[in-house]
């Protein structure tokens, strides 16, 4: 039978769950700006009912536990779209970089000093002086301007190179202490939910699995411990439970970088193996990183490379055709690359052929202006006056020729018919139309980020009018319990009275 200690036993309960909900909301309101804070709320349910002669009574209300208000599938998604938003921004930054190395628009650009190159022959086509000696030297001046901005932009391009080779290996210690700091708190959120939910733990946790996420593409998941691992591409595992794998940068003499042997392989190391893990590791800052270096960067050297070895080797044939001004021999203009294996690092290795280039010993007289031998000498050099094979090196401004395309072996070119100068302004634009593509890609990337992450706030995130109107509800409660307990008291008094 239901009785007053019964009644005070319900008030007393209904009290402490007022207590422990004040506790809750006010916790709320003094995160309601902590970065990645869930908001909690107590799980309440009817306390086990009384048995009565007259049926069940009712015995107050039981808190079961304080739950974090959170979508699972938001949160999958904010961990995948984090991960490609940092790919954009970095790949964007590093094309923005390439494009201003590059860019056509400023007066040094590659385009503008190969069309300076052409200009300066159609000037000594036109040369009135005999021997065309200033002419001449104008032609070797742009041809050295054109080779000083063609080592320049390599050299530029390989610095990119090495600044993102650098910020790889400057990531890999910070990666590795999320990774570290995920598998510790695994621990602690497994031994304290022994007891009850570790949900700001939890946050932490989350927080942190977000921030790997900037850094490269993750898989997480959580098993029945509460403990989440954490898996590159392939299922590599890189958090298990309380271990954490590591990332750490390795020159592997077994597999040096194409562009530089000091450029580090990213390795996975943990249970008691060790690879090579870069071609796992995508999206992300690092994976922007990586794929900048041996993908966007990379592709535009040797694109380079291949502009670079079709110029000098069309030039140059043609060039061996026409008459100095010194002898009737055949010689080349450019730094003869015919040499190579393959078109690559051919930028790097441009030049001006020593039997032009005075400073190493050649002279401005065989420059092969000339069409036929000098018909007063009777020599095999052209005539003082003769630039008719001017016309000839000319034509190679628009002349369509087989382009050599990135790692082409020397004498087998692969690329399409087109003038030298129409492939570079190709080359160029491509870069700007992909600098552009993958900024329009990053704003759009952004806008679906921050619509999720408005999502997860509207879920998630506190609001301090709706946690000032609970706090409102839970002072109604606790004064209605208290006149409870109030009116209890009376009556037992009332009945000691009697008694």
């Amino acid at each position: 039978m239901a009785g007053l200690f019964d009644a005070l036993g319900t008030a007393t309960r209904g009290l402490q769950v007022v207590q422990r909900g004040l506790a809750t909301a006010g916790h709320n309101i003094a995160n309601a700006e902590t970065p990645g804070y869930s908001r909690q709320r107590a799980v309440l349910q009817s306390a086990p009912a009384q048995p009565d002669a007259t049926g069940l009574i009712g015995s107050g209300v039981e808190q079961v536990s304080i739950e974090r208000i959170i979508d699972r599938f938001v949160g999958l998604r904010l961990i995948n779209e984090t991960s490609r938003r940092a790919s954009l921004e970095t790949e964007s930054s590093i094309y923005r970089e390439v494009e201003s190395v590059v860019n056509d628009q400023l007066a040094n650009g590659l385009t503008s000093k190969l069309t300076g190159f052409f200009d300066a022959l159609d000037d000594l086509a036109n040369a009135a002086e005999p021997g065309q000696g200033v002419a001449r030297g104008q032609v070797l001046a742009a041809a050295e301007t054109l080779v000083d901005t063609v080592q320049r932009v390599d050299s530029q391009l390989r610095g990119l190179q090495r600044d993102a080779d650098r910020g790889i290996t400057a990531m890999l210690p910070e990666i590795n202490s999320i990774t570290s700091e995920i598998a510790r708190l695994n621990g602690e959120i497994a031994e304290a939910e022994a007891i009850a939910p570790a949900n700001d733990l939890r946050d932490q946790r989350d927080r942190l699995v977000l921030d790997l996420a900037e850094k490269f593409e993750i898989v997480s998941s959580e098993d029945e411990d509460g403990m989440v691992a954490i898996r590159l591409a392939g299922g590599v595992p890189l958090v298990s439970k309380r271990i954490a794998s590591e990332l750490v940068a390795v020159v592997d003499p077994a597999d040096l970088n194409a562009f530089d042997p000091t450029f580090s392989q990213v390795h996975f190391r943990g249970s008691g193996s060790s690879f090579d893990a870069t071609s796992l590791l995508k999206g992300g800052e690092l994976g922007g990183l990586i794929e900048a270096r041996d993908g966007i960067i990379a592709g535009v050297i040797r694109d380079l490379d291949a502009v670079v070895f079709t110029l000098s080797e069309s030039f140059n044939s043609v060039h061996r055709g026409g008459l100095g001004l010194d002898d009737g021999a055949a010689h080349d203009f450019f730094t003869d690359l015919s040499g190579q294996t393959t078109v690559d690092d051919s930028a790097r290795n441009f030049g001006i052929a020593a039997d032009i280039d005075p400073d190493q010993g050649g002279s401005l007289g065989n420059i092969a202006a000339g069409a036929v031998p000098n018909p007063v000498t009777g020599g095999p050099e052209a005539a003082p006056g003769d630039t008719a094979w001017v016309e000839e090196l000319k034509n190679l401004r628009t002349l369509k020729v087989t382009n050599y395309l990135a790692g082409d072996t020397t004498g087998s070119p692969t690329g399409s018919s087109i003038s030298v100068m129409g492939r570079l302004v190709n080359v160029v634009g491509d870069i700007g139309q992909n600098a552009r593509s993958t900024s329009r890609a990053l704003e759009q990337q952004e806008a679906v980020l921050s619509s999720l992450q408005d999502r997860r706030d509207s879920i998630s995130g506190v609001s301090i009018d709706e946690e000032v109107a609970n706090l409102v509800q839970l002072q109604a409660n606790f004064q209605a319990n208290a006149r409870v307990v109030t009116t209890v008291n009376f009556l037992m008094q009332a009945l000691l009275d009697a008694l």
